[in-house]
């Protein structure tokens, strides 16, 4: 059963690779403090790219959600987990990253569903 959910993966990123775009997320970091030295360290920010299809919700996902009118959907092949609040970058536009569905069948990341908000 686990071969399936690989080759359901590939499928995904091929698919997502092939018809997608590249969308690039940046992830902030917290500063590390050392109490013993007093010194504080920048935290160093997280960036990484994937392949990914953007949609619009329709007024139907619209209603009694939290999804609000000008939120969109992204698609996004497996590879690094999106975390809430991670910047998505598509299309040259930066969104903020809302809420992330993992779809991961018998343990297999297969792709992440994104909503994500201007």
């Amino acid at each position: 059963m686990a071969s399936f959910y690989a080759n359901l993966k590939s499928t995904a990123s091929r698919l997502l690779t092939t018809y997608g775009q590249t969308v690039s997320f940046s992830r902030a970091v917290t500063d590390s403090f050392n109490p013993a030295t007093g010194v504080t360290t920048p935290g160093t920010p997280v960036t990484f790219t994937g392949k990914g299809a953007a949609f619009d919700y329709t007024d139907d996902e619209l209603v009694d959600t939290l999804i609000e009118r000008g939120d969109i959907r992204l698609i996004l092949e497996a590879g690094t987990a999106p975390e809430i609040n991670d910047i998505a970058t598509v299309d040259s536009v930066d969104y903020r990253v809302m809420n992330v569905i993992t779809t991961s069948p018998a343990g297999t990341v297969v792709k992440y569903d994104l909503q994500l908000r201007k």
